[in-house]
């Protein structure tokens, strides 16, 4: 855990909470605040902009209310959750004070006074919850340790881009009563024949290319923009790329990598904070992981990111 004034964490942690997750919440964000709010009773937690598939059946199955819009003002302390800048948990209410739980690489403008607990070589927030509460002295209990183990679970791609620490934060997470087949479960789910109408129809708009050793796939999808990159790279690609649009102009962008290619030192983070600069949006995530969301065309902004992602492949291929 980084240095952290503990007073001052735990004046504000003992003030009325409000749990805040990030827009199109992940089981990451969602299973850390559920987890939060099992060990601090009474505190809330609320969605700006929705919850993702895995997001919400995980609040479903386990019988949790996540609010849909948080109230402008709050009387005590908001905790935001798996969020590395302001927009993308925006609108933040008024309140007494802010405290930030995130593990993405870089960490946005936070109102001045936040407590930032910020851990980008941590693989998951969950991971950096159970320390938490660890450190603040909290029991962890089965209702805790399941959500937060689902949340490593999803978040480190079932283990693939694990560390030691992952798999320690796992192992004291199924002692404390997380078990791991029902963790598993919790995220298992029947996708709507909707969607996956929209990840076919996005594999039909599929356009490729190959620069040096890497394949480079990019596509235009209604909705999805993450399943849907996901999904190319299990169908082969090393760099996937998947944008839409809506009629008011609002463009998103996912992209995701293999291993190969992050382990060559692809950073799609790098890639879309810089095409978030240049464009006026907003962007955060990982090296193998990254979003994106701007005013724009969605075409030409998904052109910008492809040839940016072409520069940084031939940069590997140079240096290979």
């Amino acid at each position: 855990m980084q240095d952290l004034d503990p007073v001052a964490l735990e004046a504000a942690l003992s003030r009325e909470l409000l749990l805040l997750v990030h827009h199109h919440a992940d089981a990451d964000s969602v299973g850390s605040a559920i987890a939060l709010a099992a060990a601090f009773p009474g505190a809330r937690i609320s969605a700006t902009d929705g919850l993702s598939a895995a997001g919400r059946v995980m609040a479903e199955r386990l019988d949790v209310d996540i609010e849909a819009q948080p109230p402008e003002h709050w009387d005590g302390t908001v905790v935001v959750v798996d969020t590395s800048n302001p927009e993308h948990c925006a609108p933040l209410p008024e309140c007494e004070s802010v405290v930030v739980i995130d593990h993405h690489q870089t960490a946005g403008e936070w109102p001045a006074g936040t407590l930032l607990i910020h851990e980008p070589e941590a693989k998951s927030t969950a991971e950096i919850m159970t320390r938490l509460l660890t450190q603040l002295g909290v029991v962890l209990t089965p209702e805790m340790a399941l959500p937060l183990l689902a949340a490593v679970y999803a978040d480190t791609g079932h283990f693939r881009h694990a560390t030691c620490d992952s798999f320690e934060v796992a192992h004291t997470l199924a002692a404390a009563g997380g078990d791991p087949r029902e963790a598993m479960i919790l995220l298992d789910r029947v996708r709507p024949q909707a969607q996956r109408a929209l990840f076919l129809k996005a594999a039909q708009r599929l356009k490729f290319l190959q620069e040096g050793k890497w394949l480079l796939a990019t596509t235009r999808t209604g909705s999805f923009e993450s399943g849907t990159a996901r999904l190319l790279v299990l169908l082969g690609a090393d760099v996937a790329l998947a944008a839409s649009g809506n009629k008011k102009g609002k463009v998103r962008l996912s992209s995701r990598a293999s291993s190969a290619v992050i382990e060559a030192g692809l950073n799609l983070a790098q890639l879309l904070e810089t095409l978030a600069d240049e464009q006026g949006g907003s962007a955060g995530g990982h090296p193998g992981a990254a979003g994106f969301q701007a005013q724009g065309d969605p075409d030409a902004l998904l052109g910008m990111a492809r040839q940016g992602c072409i520069t940084q492949l031939r940069t590997l291929d140079e240096g290979a």
